[in-house]
């Protein structure tokens, strides 16, 4: 009950996030939407940010602080030129991809174990050679794909209509992801098939540092 209590809320929280991404490229792409709605989008983010800090920051206070300052530029470059929402949603996107390509990036240098190969570690336990080698591989693709996400997002913004960078960074921002994601576990079964697949559950305690769950040898 517990388990299925947890993939409805996950999959409310995809649902908000589609639904709010689609709403946010409605915003920023036409002029149907007044200020009000663009002004209640940025808060939404503003507040889902600071939720975030709230649960995951020890120093919340100079977070929260930065967030607050960050509201406050985007209501007066909202009221003044209409662009608030447009700014706060560019920076935003471009910002957690620069994150995360720091995050994996900085695995892949100085000796450090690549991240996802440390992610299988835990999964998985040892490793043999080539998966060590595939595992480091699949550090570096991902790594393509977010430095992908921050240049096609500038480029398309320098040279394209508004409605199609909005397109690009709104609405098939979760889609490329996921199809990242499927992409590669259908290229590992058929690289690797004699490999073990993780369950999500599994993936979730390795990157969370928590060690795999013991597997059952049979019925009790």
């Amino acid at each position: 009950m517990r388990r299925a209590a947890g993939w409805v809320w996950k999959s409310l929280a995809i649902l908000a996030l589609v639904g709010y991404q689609y709403l946010v490229h409605l915003s920023v792409s036409g002029t149907q939407a007044g200020f009000s709605l663009r002004l209640t989008l940025v808060l939404l983010l503003l507040l889902v940010l600071a939720l975030w800090v709230l649960i995951r920051f020890t120093n919340r206070p100079l977070w929260l602080g930065g967030l607050l300052l960050i509201g406050v530029v985007a209501y007066l470059l909202e009221q003044r030129e209409s662009v608030g929402l447009l700014a706060l949603n560019g920076i935003s996107h471009a910002a957690a991809y620069l994150i995360l390509l720091v995050y994996f990036g900085r695995t892949l240098t100085g000796g450090a174990e690549p991240l996802i190969t440390k992610f299988a570690r835990r999964v998985h336990g040892t490793l043999l050679p080539p998966m060590e080698t595939y595992t480091r591989g699949l550090t570096v693709a991902w790594c393509v794909f977010f430095a992908a996400q921050i240049v096609v997002s500038a480029l398309l913004y320098l040279f394209a209509p508004l409605d199609a960078w909005s397109i690009f960074v709104n609405l098939l921002n979760l889609p490329l992801m996921l199809l990242m994601f499927f992409g590669e576990s259908v290229y590992r079964v058929v690289r690797h098939p004699e490999h073990p697949r993780a369950t999500l559950e599994e993936a979730m305690r390795a990157y969370h540092g928590h060690p795999p769950v013991p597997k059952s040898t049979g019925a009790r």
